[in-house]
């Protein structure tokens, strides 16, 4: 029995030792199980060995228990018995059999730690000559604070999981959460799962405030009622095309007046208003129109003031198309006849002023206003009549009186986003439909936010700027267009708190907005993918070289003519992509993503589907309802805001229907909407 043990583990040492040479390969990145198997490998022959000796003793004294002792079971005796014996003198010439096992022993012991070396010699020997690129050890982003355990996930936002998830299987798998003070860029397909593998779970999981850009609603749906009772948020939801159910967000509320900053607020707002549209440069026409919109917001603003309430774009559109009387008579008040009577008012203009701007105004009349006014009528009647029809195209979204009520009334501040007494919560809730004709009051709003809580020149590196730290989710932002501030505003409005999550479709949708050389990706310290289109041929090759290269043996093995059995082998170093092109569409299918972070080695990660998992489910509407719509400041009773069905359009949402097929549940038509 024991000669049958001791052959059965050689052979198992020195076929694991033969199997890790043959698939050095596939194993190399695992060197530290290779010594451990390599130095245990070499303590097991040693044992044996002395193993072997004892048994050889003990089988000469015919196991007798006055020199040999007792075996520890059976028939087989300690290891140590040779050292035992090898102090007694008078026996010492019969320890000559166990002393040629041991010899034995101790060659073979030498012979497997000579293949240990070998084996790691190898390893070493040009493994890199062609590439050093590799997949991620779970250690190295453990030890970077990148994965998290269920379930005291850390603050952050969730991109995957190291393995796929079945029931109960979540307490052996680590979370992948980036809590970076750096950006994140997602390429991923329509229907891909990102939002209910990143911007849903990360919702439920994110502790600052957000502004997210929310495509049909869902992520309103699903987590504001979580951000809301539990996180103790305040939940804001801007939905333009909603009659009932959307705060109002006024463009114009963001204008300092009576600083220094008031031409400056307006002509961002004209700027983005006369944009030209993608891949087009601004023209005498574009100009003119902004400068004539900088006039019209300052004059709006103030006369409203004056009237105690806030302006509007709306206004300008009813000064436009007044039908009271002519244009050109307007045009001669706006010079002549004063916004206000405030003497601290029009004290604060002298001193914004210089005295040749407001050399000839009259007191109480606006130097900028009246200025574009006199600009205005020294035009000739065709050119100030094209003018004021390229302003007018401009502004047709603000005649429709569904966009024209949310965007009156100031139902909350950009700056609260970051210093409200609380955290906020904010949804821009838009169809797909709708995008394009959205476009410049979304493009407005995310300027308004970046420009208001990250200023470039007050950033002070090492301080705390505002009271909350703000995530801004921007999925489908590349449906937008060009947003200019953002690309240059990636690069320093993390010293702000700020973090943002960009999502497209495709990497070609970024390159027609932003050009071949944009910044986008340089500022974007993670980028996570998933599996392309078929048709998207780009996207994967853009991967592939991200991933860059490897270096891999190459086994040849040739037969010199007219001989029999007689074969050359060689082997050398070559290249290769950590992942074709084609690989990345096989191998990330439909439940990987592949996860990049500067400065580390990638992961291939495991999608989230949120409503697989109890732990994110019991956070949902389910459990915490959806809020009703509300803002941050008080509206007069006429203007209260009445809230629409969303639980109808709740059950129209993908990731509803298919919450339910997951639980095969009935349905959820008796549960009442929660009202705040």
């Amino acid at each position: 029995m024991f000669y049958l043990i001791f052959s059965i583990i050689l052979i198992i040492i020195f076929s694991l030792v033969y199997y890790v040479s043959e698939n050095f390969e596939e194993i190399k990145d695992k060197l530290s199980i290779v010594r451990f198997i390599g130095v245990t490998f070499a303590f097991l022959i040693l044992i044996m060995t002395y193993f072997w000796g004892s048994q050889k003793i003990a089988i000469h004294y015919r196991y007798n228990p006055e020199i040999v002792g007792e075996p520890i079971f059976h028939n087989l005796y300690s290891p140590f018995l040779i050292l035992k014996l090898a102090f007694i003198p008078n026996i010492k010439k019969i320890l000559y059999i166990s002393t040629v096992m041991r010899k034995i022993g101790l060659f073979l012991n030498i012979i497997s730690i000579l293949m240990l070396v070998i084996l790691l010699k190898r390893s070493k020997v040009k493994e890199d000559s062609h590439g050093t690129a590799r997949w991620a050890k779970l250690n190295e982003w453990k030890k970077a604070g990148l994965l998290s355990d269920y379930p005291k996930y850390t603050d952050g936002v969730i991109l995957g999981r190291t393995g796929e998830y079945k029931k109960g299987s979540l307490s052996k798998l680590k979370t992948i959460i980036d809590n970076l003070k750096t950006h994140i860029a997602v390429v991923a397909p329509t229907r891909s799962g990102k939002g209910v593998g990143i911007i849903i779970p990360t919702l439920l999981n994110w502790l600052g405030s957000i502004f997210v850009f929310d495509m049909k609603g869902e992520n309103y749906a699903f987590t504001a009622g979580y951000r809301m009772k539990v996180l103790g948020q305040k939940i804001l939801k801007f939905r333009p095309y909603s009659f009932d159910g959307s705060v109002s967000y006024n463009p114009l509320a963001e204008v300092e007046l009576e600083t220094v900053k008031e031409v400056k607020g307006a002509t961002v707002i004209a700027d983005i208003l006369t944009d030209p549209g993608e891949n087009k440069q601004r023209d005498h026409w574009a100009n003119s129109a902004s400068s004539l919109l900088v006039g019209l917001i300052l004059y709006v603003l103030y006369k409203a003031k004056n009237e105690g309430r806030m302006g509007s774009i709306g206004d300008i559109v009813d000064f436009l198309t007044d039908t009271s009387r002519p244009l050109d008579d307007a045009w001669q008040d706006l010079m002549t006849i004063p916004l206000t009577s405030d003497l601290e008012c029009i004290k604060s203009w002298k001193k914004i002023y210089s005295k040749q701007q407001m050399s000839g105004i009259p007191d109480g009349v606006h130097p900028v206003v009246a200025r574009t006014a006199a600009e205005m009528l020294n035009k000739g009647p065709k050119e100030r009549a094209s003018v004021i029809s390229s302003v007018m195209s401009k502004l047709t979204l603000f005649k429709d009186p569904i966009i024209r009520k949310n965007t009156t009334n100031v139902d909350f501040r950009i700056k609260d986003l970051m210093d409200y007494e609380t955290p906020v919560s904010f949804y821009v809730v838009v169809e797909s439909q709708d995008m394009a004709t959205l476009a410049p009051l979304l493009k407005m709003l995310l300027t308004q936010v970046i420009g208001v809580l990250a200023p470039e020149m007050d950033f002070e590196s090492g301080e705390e700027v505002h009271k909350h730290k703000l995530l801004l989710m921007l999925d489908e932002f590349a449906a937008f267009g060009t947003i200019p501030i953002l690309e240059k505003a990636l690069a320093y409005i993390a010293g702000y708190g700020m973090k943002a999550v960009i999502i497209a479709q495709a990497l070609n949708q970024i390159r027609k907005n932003y050009g071949d050389k944009s910044s986008i990706f340089d500022n974007c310290a993670t980028t996570v993918f998933y599996a392309p289109t078929p048709l998207d041929s780009e996207t994967p090759r853009q991967i592939s070289e991200l991933l860059g290269d490897t270096t891999i043996k190459v086994r040849n093995k040739s037969w010199k003519a007219y001989s029999l059995g007689q074969a050359n082998l060689s082997e050398s170093n070559q290249v290769r992509k950590l992942l074709t092109p084609e690989e990345v569409r096989n191998k990330l299918g439909d439940k990987r993503n592949i996860i990049s972070i500067a400065g580390m080695y990638p992961l291939m990660a495991y999608k989230i589907r949120f409503y697989e998992e109890e732990y994110f489910k019991t956070k949902t509407f389910r459990t915490y309802g959806i809020p009703k719509v509300s803002g941050i400041y008080e509206r007069p009773p006429e203007d209260e805001i009445i809230d629409g069905k969303v639980l109808e359009e709740l059950q129209d949402m993908e990731a509803y229907k298919e919450m339910i097929r997951m639980e095969n549940l009935e349905d959820y038509d008796d549960y009442e909407e929660e009202v705040v």
